[in-house]
């Protein structure tokens, strides 16, 4: 499908902000998309030039006529994601966003976020694996509760002693796992949840103007199920936990646990995010979730800052000592 606009021509974006299909040439708008023509051919139906690198997008901008066209043979993939949570701000927004989190950290760079309306910023829809993780728990304990009483002048403490038995059934659905190898698992990691309730159907009309891509791996790759399966038991970690809370001197008798992937409850879906890569002192990523502006990475350093900062401080040292040395020579 080609995002064209109907008035000038000119190739269309999605703005997250106005919820519409927006021309950057004479600022039209549309909430649907345009007519164009639909094709599976790996080329652009607006100059015929073919597609190059276009092999995992889902949406594609042709180098020669910078038009965005939506991948239609991507897009009816056995693998394509089902659902999409569009972004709900821009870039402007975003960078506002990371430079209120960062301004506060001493000897950033004076070029970091130097773009005033965040070109420098990438946003991306990337392919997740949502998976449902099931199990059963099946736990036998020893634990004491102490009770205890005050009569008159005597302290008297009561301790029982129980056998606690527990079975809980788990499920937990949803999971994220990035399937983009570009993506660095720990720090998009630190950037989710997302709000699921804001998800939709899958429409083109979102892709139009942000890169978008299938899946690296498909959805029974150990590794990606390994990830949901270890968040699955983490979150059994904090439960159990509450379990016996109120118990002391516990002592474990037995304790067996199942967690398993349900394969048929699995759902391809496309997260919003924003990433800017800062390459001036090393390399430094920040990933931001593209709608709650939750966030992660790592800021970079300015060594010159620092230096001078320590000079400083050092010169104002020795200036005070001298002053403290003169002071004490007019006294004596």
């Amino acid at each position: 499908m080609l995002y064209s606009c109907n008035s000038c021509g000119a190739s269309m974006v999605y703005d997250p902000e106005r919820r519409a299909l927006v021309c950057p040439q004479c600022g039209s708008e549309r909430d649907s998309m345009p007519e164009g023509t639909s094709s599976m051919k790996m080329e652009c139906p607006n100059c015929g030039a073919a597609f190059e690198g276009a092999e995992r997008k889902l949406v594609y901008q042709c180098p020669y006529c910078s038009s965005w066209v939506s991948v239609d043979a991507n897009l009816a993939a056995g693998n394509a994601p089902v659902k999409i949570t569009p972004f709900t701000f821009g870039k402007k927004a975003a960078r506002e966003k990371i430079k209120d989190a960062f301004d506060r950290i001493p000897f950033l760079p004076d070029s970091f976020l130097r773009d005033q309306e965040g070109n420098d910023i990438d946003a991306l829809y990337a392919p997740f694996w949502l998976y449902t993780m099931e199990g059963t728990g099946r736990y036998d304990y020893t634990g004491e509760i102490q009770n205890t009483s005050h009569m008159g002048l005597t302290t008297v403490t009561e301790h029982k002693v129980y056998d606690i038995h527990r079975v809980i059934n788990y499920c937990y659905r949803a999971i994220p796992v990035d399937a983009m190898d570009k993506l660095d698992d720990r720090t998009i990691d630190a950037a989710l949840p997302y709000d699921r309730s804001l998800a939709k159907d899958m429409d083109p009309i979102y892709l139009a103007g942000t890169e978008s891509f299938l899946p690296d791996r498909e959805k029974d790759e150990e590794g990606y199920i390994s990830r949901a399966k270890k968040w699955a038991l983490e979150s059994v970690d904090d439960r159990e936990d509450s379990l016996t809370s109120k118990y002391k001197s516990l002592k474990i008798k037995s304790h067996e646990r199942t967690m398993e992937n349900n394969p048929e409850k699995t759902e391809g879906v496309l997260l919003p995010v924003y990433r800017y890569e800062y390459k001036g002192f090393g390399t430094h990523r920040i990933y931001m979730n593209g709608t709650s502006g939750r966030m992660s990475g790592n800021a970079p350093c300015d060594k010159k800052k620092v230096i001078f900062h320590y000079l400083v401080e050092a010169a104002c040292t020795v200036i005070s000592a001298a002053a403290i040395v003169g002071m004490l020579g007019v006294l004596l």
